[in-house]
């Protein structure tokens, strides 16, 4: 619960008080990091104790929370007026104030640990492990199944064939989110006859959702020897672990055996046992099911199934495979079938369940009703399940999962946007080595890798573009959120328009979108940092002293309180859909904006034209990422912005020597031409740091590149749209020692593109070319020796994909879209040598009118 609170004002602290160079500068210089030091205490306090479930430990919990959420609001309210100050006299006052709010604080966090410390004893008995209510017969044995299992056939056959072939020992680990079929599919192959049949012994555990070894052991005992055996009767809880283990080893040794360890919810049990059974090479199997998964976590594992979700045809047949259902299969199921699958999203635990309950009413669409309402509002997830998964999380990613409910359900997150989120709000440690973004990627891989979160796309660089959490565990992710009166969800379809000022102050993240939830816990003194607009305009308006991230903002939100902008002095990430009078005000004004995105996501509007945005945007000192659509352009700063990371869009006028040296550190930089006359832009050899470059031009704008064309050693990624590019110029790229992406788009000068012998694009992993003139393209082996995804375009004049594609090893598909039949047949030929040689991973993938004519 005080997770994010603490985490919140931590950040806050670092970040006015402990930089190398405050923001901010009080009568004690060392009181910020006495402070820090009490609430870094009570962090650790919440990371060991958080698993308790006493009473005790959770009103402690309870009281840091409303401790940090006071003390951050009491800190930033004195900051704003320090800041705000009119005149030096003004400026001491609040200063002053400021000191006593930070010694106040740092007195009531002294007065908390001394609670904790006195309560040690109390609170070790509260923190006792959460009771294994299943007895020993049911934790002992699968599932009892009914019916053969529907929709996973594939997974069945795989997991069956490790189980049956080879007479080495493996470890098979099957990992998925909950209710997504581990236990079913496990359970499954563990009572197939001739998997049973195979081996000398089996043995299934259920296991606790606490890290316990000896429990481990003795189940694992208990289902081992028989019941009269000498052994079992003297086997008991108090044996000491080693007995246990040599016994364990004894009873399996020389067998070959079938070991299912189902539910395991803490990888260090499999670490801890895992010597303990014997590698006769008989062919016996271990058999690991988890939700979390992560590769440096987990030794000796032979092989790795990830279990997916169903598609939809998957989940229509499982929905279908209900007795009932399935012989009352009429229209009036079909009429709710779409409404089911989206709902569901190919979960099937989610599907039977929702299959079981319409199986047992006469009215359908009545029933189907309430059945949406409670699968949207609670999920139909065990819910202690998830309480005991989330509490078992480490704080930071406590609050990374938090944080997503801020999203509307099955809304598809931009992971570059999350990011960003993420450090404007203060969520990330903000100490160590690693920079904050690579931090933030460590972090959401935490929750994929638990299972949480799904990886949505990737990038053309192998990154993960965009992710997205399952509705079911979406709805539990708001429940705990606001529970913990962090976030307020507001269901914008219940609620009148102009309506929404009840929940102004009544949370840290408001977020306005229409889902299905409606209870909220509201906190009248609980002033937001945050604010997410989902709709077009929803009217509502809230305190702006003291708020860090407007997202999607409209700008009638802004201009409903005019008077209000000078108080918008916190603010670090700001993104609205067009630029508006007093916005300029708002971004020069602000000493803390990290991002300002000016953009309409609805790229299919016809641009209007081209207005011309103020240069005070660059008086913004913290200023790392500016994203503006292609409807802006900004003139250069005066001013060098060693803060500045991302920039988008520019105009090609403004590329020269002189505007580059403004932007030392610049890593991402996108150029758009509209222009009338033909340009030639600068050297960009003088960006020294920059990792992804786009230049693309409007239709009768001519950019080239200059001469000789000279891009910056440590480019990683070139995308290139109707730019000019001369034979030498794509020597020059091929020359490049880290680009890894290039995409070229109706750049090529001629009909040719031969890549000379010696040119080769050494770390090249991905290509995407569209050029509906290019004729011929021409390379040799060593090429593309890296080369992992090609896609071609729209290349209706090529006549072939080059043969030498066939030996480049690395290479794990083509796809192709409105290219001719030469270029399918080649690929096609590129295809049957890989099946070949047993290439197993290679596919071809052909989109439009082509894939048809094949099917």
């Amino acid at each position: 619960m005080g997770c994010v609170a603490l985490t919140s004002l931590m950040a806050t602290i670092e970040l006015q008080f402990l930089r190398s160079i405050p923001r901010v500068s009080i009568l004690d210089d060392e009181l910020p990091m006495k402070f820090f030091e009490k609430l870094s205490s009570l962090q650790a306090f919440l990371q060991e104790k958080s698993r308790g479930s006493g009473a005790a430990i959770q009103d402690l919990e309870i009281q840091i929370r409303d401790f940090a959420l006071n003390a951050e609001d009491r800190i930033e309210i004195q900051l704003s007026n320090f800041l705000l100050s009119k005149n030096r006299e003004d400026q001491q006052k609040a200063a002053q104030k400021l000191h006593q709010t930070l010694i106040e604080a740092a007195e009531n966090a002294a007065h908390l640990l001394k609670i904790i410390n006195e309560s040690d004893d109390e609170s070790n008995e509260c923190q006792s492990l959460i009771p294994w209510s299943l007895d020993t017969s049911l934790r002992l044995q699968p599932p009892k199944l009914e019916g053969k299992m529907v929709g996973r056939r594939h997974d069945y056959l795989l997991v069956k064939n490790q189980l049956l072939y080879s007479d080495q020992r493996r470890v098979i680990l099957i990992v998925g989110m909950n209710g997504i079929g581990k236990t079913t599919l496990a359970a499954s192959v563990y009572e197939d006859s001739s998997v049973a049949s195979h081996f000398d012994v089996r043995a299934w555990i259920t296991m606790s959702g606490e890290y316990n070894v000896r429990q481990t052991l003795h189940d694992l005992l208990l289902t081992l020897v028989e019941p009269d055996h000498e052994t079992r009767k003297r086997t008991t809880l108090d044996d000491d672990d080693d007995l246990l283990a040599k016994q364990v080893s004894k009873c399996l040794k020389g067998k070959r055996y079938l070991i299912v360890l189902d539910n395991l919810w803490n990888n260090r049990v499999w670490d801890d046992i895992q010597g303990y059974f014997p590698n006769d090479n008989n062919g016996s199997r271990i058999v690991l099911t988890t939700t979390h998964f992560d590769q440096g976590s987990y030794t000796s594992l032979d092989c790795i199934h990830n279990m997916a979700l169903l598609d939809s045809k998957e989940s229509w047949d499982l929905f279908c495979s209900d007795p009932f259902l399935e012989k009352h299969m009429a229209p009036k199921f079909e009429k709710i079938r779409s409404h089911v699958l989206e709902k569901c999203e190919g979960l099937p635990l989610s599907i039977v369940t929702v299959a079981q309950r319409l199986s047992k009413c006469n009215n359908i669409r009545k029933e189907w009703e309430k059945v949406e309402k409670e699968l949207e509002l609670l999920g139909f997830l065990d819910s202690s399940a998830l309480t005991l998964r989330y509490n078992q999380l480490p704080q930071y990613l406590k609050v990374c999962f938090l944080y997503l409910g801020v999203f509307p359900k099955r809304t598809v997150i931009r992971v570059k946007q999350l990011v960003r989120l993420w450090i404007a709000e203060g969520v990330l440690n903000p100490f160590g080595n690693e920079g904050l973004e690579s931090q933030a990627y460590e972090y959401l891989r935490g929750l994929i890798d638990r299972s949480l979160v799904s990886i949505e796309n990737w990038s053309s660089d192998g990154k993960i573009k965009s992710c997205k959490m399952h509705s079911a565990l979406h709805s539990f992710c708001v429940r705990e959120a606001q529970k913990s009166s962090i976030l307020c969800a507001v269901n914008t379809q219940q609620y009148p328009q102009g309506s929404f000022n009840m929940f102004a102050n009544s949370c840290r993240w408001l977020s306005l979108y229409k889902h299905s939830f409606d209870y909220y816990v509201l906190f009248r003194t609980n002033t937001p940092r945050s604010i997410f607009f989902f709709q077009k305009d929803d009217e509502i308006s809230v305190p702006f002293k003291l708020l860090r991230v407007l997202a999607s903002a409209p700008s009638s939100f802004f201009q409903r309180v005019p008077t209000q902008l000078h108080d918008l002095i916190f603010l670090r990430y700001l993104s609205v859909k067009e630029w508006f009078k007093g916005l300029d005000y708002i971004v020069s004004a602000n000493r803390n904006l990290q991002t300002l995105v000016v953009s309409d996501s609805n790229e299919s509007q016809p641009r209007g034209p081209t207005l011309h945005l103020p240069s005070t945007i660059w008086e913004s000192p913290q200023l790392q990422h500016l994203e503006l659509d292609s409807s802006y352009v900004i003139d250069p700063p005066s001013m060098i912005k060693d803060n500045m990371q991302t920039l988008s869009w520019v105009c090609p006028t403004h590329c020269r020597t002189e505007v580059y040296r403004k932007f030392p550190n610049i890593k991402k930089l996108k150029i758009f031409g509209f222009c009338d006359s033909p340009i030639i832009l600068d050297d960009l050899n003088y960006l020294v740091r920059l990792e992804r470059l786009t230049i693309s031009v409007s239709f009768g704008c001519i950019v080239t590149l200059p001469k000789p064309s000279m891009f910056p050693s440590r480019l990683k990624k070139l995308s290139l749209n109707d730019t000019s590019l001369s034979k030498k110029d794509l020597m020059i790229i091929g020359m490049l020692p880290q680009l890894e992406v290039l995409k070229l788009k109706n750049v090529f000068h001629g009909e040719v593109w031969e890549i000379v012998e010696g040119r080769r694009f050494n770390q090249l992993r991905f290509l995407h070319l569209e050029d509906k003139k290019l004729k011929k393209w021409m390379a040799n082996k060593e090429s593309f020796q890296c080369l992992e995804r090609l896609v071609l375009r729209f290349c209706c004049c090529l006549e072939k994909i080059p043969r030498m594609m066939n030996y480049v090893i690395t290479l794990k598909s083509i796809e192709l879209e409105g290219c001719g039949p030469f270029v399918v047949v080649s690929a096609l030929h590129i295809q049957e040598f890989r099946n070949y040689i047993s290439d197993i991973n290679f596919e071809v993938k052909i989109k439009g009118s082509e894939a048809q004519s094949l099917a």
